[in-house]
């Protein structure tokens, strides 16, 4: 009869159990962080990620629309217009836009990607006219207000350090206090910055560049059409909103560009903040001063959302027979214009004049100019903005923030030429930082809103500006380019 023998417990038992716990315990933390990582993303692609609010920030070079059904297909456009020079050596430039806008933005979803094809637009020409180093657009959003400035303009900054070689920043395209923030931080760090639609003359900063016309340059142009009708003086409606300084830099201009000896502006101000809510019950308020005020003028300082919410309030004045003309900047979008219905009878006394950044109908002030080095808009540079000959009796409508987006990103393109000389190798922000402030004079460019001789102020010199008229079916009618005359 035999007995068994126990076998002592191997003392390796123990030890091997631990380890094997310890290595799950390891797997399963950093599955939960790779999958909390996945899930904080907007859709699991780029570095965009979904914040408190539930919008999606961040940076997405063409991955990512972020949550926003009306990007998908310009970004689609950015992604594959990427991946064509994603080998060999390339800089990336940064398209830096709210591209998030709520229902109550100052901006439309149509306005972000209007920016975001110029943009592209200007990468493929360059990219194809066989410069080196090619361009990716890497594309930025701080949020629909920008509040989320900061932790984008670090992500930018730390991506000048990458494969990236981010040399610049395009787009932001709004004269808000978080814009302005956001320029002098990037600034600081020798990041240039190209802005697109920024109009305000106080957003000043050594390495910015500003491709559009200025407030000022917008007043002169609206005083000058303003005083070829019969009032001498002008009622200002202006929005008080302190976190925009688009609204105040715009009064102030016109008002200093229209006072002269014959012509002044109404002393008091008919004035409303955006911030308090309630706008249209404000211009209720006014609408019987604008009544009894002995001018017809009246000069909007404002977004163009509250311009529609006005032109609404004015079916009801009391004063239906007294011809009222409003002029304003260039805050006006498609979508608004065709809010601003002037064809019932109470509005047949209303013409609503606005200056704009850019045109393409202005383009015809060239059709019977046969020197090119005279022209206002080069053919060469229309061509290019449109990839094909440009034929006057067909000028398709684009939304000025197209051509601005395009301008833009054409002028980083300069300067990244520029920087890297005829060797055409890699360049650094730093570099291109240095360029950027000898675009001018012979070293202008020629863009599709006109020449951009940048000044050391960083503003476009001798710009023209488009003057429109809403017509009464809520179109936009060119009606004069002003032009500066050059010293």
């Amino acid at each position: 009869m035999s007995s068994s023998i126990p076998v002592p417990p191997s003392r390796l038992r123990r030890p091997l159990w631990i380890a094997t716990a310890v290595v799950v315990v390891v797997l399963l933390a950093v599955g939960f962080v790779v999958v909390r990582d996945r899930l904080g993303r907007c859709d699991g692609m780029d570095d965009v990620r979904v914040n408190a609010a539930g919008e999606c920030v961040g940076i997405s070079a063409g991955g990512s629309d972020f949550d926003q059904e009306a990007l998908s297909a310009v970004v689609e456009r950015v992604r594959q217009a990427n991946a064509e020079v994603e080998k060999g050596e390339y800089v990336s430039v940064a398209v830096f836009l709210p591209m998030t806008p709520s229902r109550t933005s100052i901006i439309t979803p149509e306005w972000v990607v209007d920016q975001v094809e110029g943009a592209r637009l200007a990468q493929v020409r360059h990219n194809r006219s066989g410069v080196t180093p090619k361009v990716r657009l890497l594309l930025a959003n701080p949020g629909g207000d920008m509040a989320h400035w900061r932790e984008v303009v670090d992500e930018i900054d730390a991506r000048r350090r990458t494969e990236d070689h981010l040399v610049a920043v395009t787009g932001i395209g709004l004269s808000l206090e978080n814009a302005r923030q956001a320029i002098g931080r990037l600034t600081d760090a020798k990041i240039p910055v190209i802005a697109s639609t920024i109009t305000a003359d106080d957003i000043r900063f050594d390495g910015l560049l500003l491709p559009a016309p200025t407030n000022s340059r917008q007043a002169a142009a609206a005083a000058k059409q303003a005083k070829n009708f019969p009032d001498t003086s002008a009622l200002m409606v202006v929005d008080t909103n302190r976190e925009d300084l688009y609204p105040r830099t715009l009064a102030d201009a016109f008002t200093k560009q229209y006072e002269d000896g014959q012509h002044v502006v109404v002393e008091q101000e008919q004035q409303y903040d955006s911030l308090l809510g309630s706008v249209d019950n404000a211009f209720g308020q006014m609408m019987p001063n604008i009544c009894a005020t002995g001018t017809g003028l009246v000069y909007f300082a404002g977004r163009g959302r509250d311009l529609v919410l006005l032109v609404a309030k004015l079916k009801d004045r009391a004063c239906a027979d007294k011809p009222i003309r409003i002029f304003t900047g260039d805050d006006v979008t498609a979508a608004q214009l065709t809010a601003m219905d002037l064809r019932s009878n109470s509005m047949r006394n209303v013409e609503i004049y606005y200056t704009e950044v850019a045109s393409s109908h202005a383009w015809v002030v060239d059709r019977d100019n046969p020197l090119e080095e005279t022209r206002k808009f080069r053919s060469a540079a229309v061509e290019g903005f449109l990839g094909r000959p440009l034929v006057f009796d067909d000028i398709p409508s684009f939304d000025a923030g197209r051509i601005m987006g395009y301008d833009a990103v054409l002028t980083a393109t300069s300067a990244i030429k520029g920087a890297a000389g005829k060797d055409g190798g890699l360049v650094d922000s730093a570099q291109v930082m240095q360029t950027v402030k000898l675009l001018n004079l012979e070293n202008a460019v020629y863009g599709a809103s006109g020449e951009l001789s940048y000044g050391n102020d960083g503003r476009a010199r001798h710009k023209v500006v488009p003057l429109m008229r809403v017509t009464a079916e809520g179109r936009s009618q060119y009606v004069a380019l002003d032009s500066e005359p050059t010293p």
